[in-house]
């Protein structure tokens, strides 16, 4: 759970929003990780946070340019920043798509 304005919501991936996003960005979510060491370009980072936002009071996704403002509000705090919110991202999806990250 994350608290933003005083408001709860939660990161929910699911394959069905896997593949919106990647749709979204043109870019497979595992060569994205792959290609820069296990992090997302900005872009890609807003596209992954904003398509799995939801709002915990009534459980549904939040609009995707809201969840883009949210990111990016996100990432230019001083407390949250960059790393903190991809650290995030990464966290939600091996908890919720554990597939992408078995081992070989």
């Amino acid at each position: 759970m994350l608290e933003i304005a005083g408001k709860a919501y939660e990161l929910t991936y699911s394959l069905k929003r896997i593949e919106m996003i990647e749709a979204a960005t043109g870019k497979p979510l595992m060569a994205e990780l792959k290609g820069n060491g296990g992090f997302l370009s900005i872009s890609t980072l807003k596209m992954y946070f904003a398509y799995a936002l939801k709002c915990q009071d009534d459980n549904n996704y939040v609009k995707i340019k809201e969840g883009i403002e949210l990111a990016e509000k996100l990432i230019e705090d001083e407390t949250a920043g960059y790393v903190s919110l991809n650290v995030m991202v990464l966290e939600a999806l091996q908890r919720d798509c554990p597939f992408f990250f078995q081992a070989d």
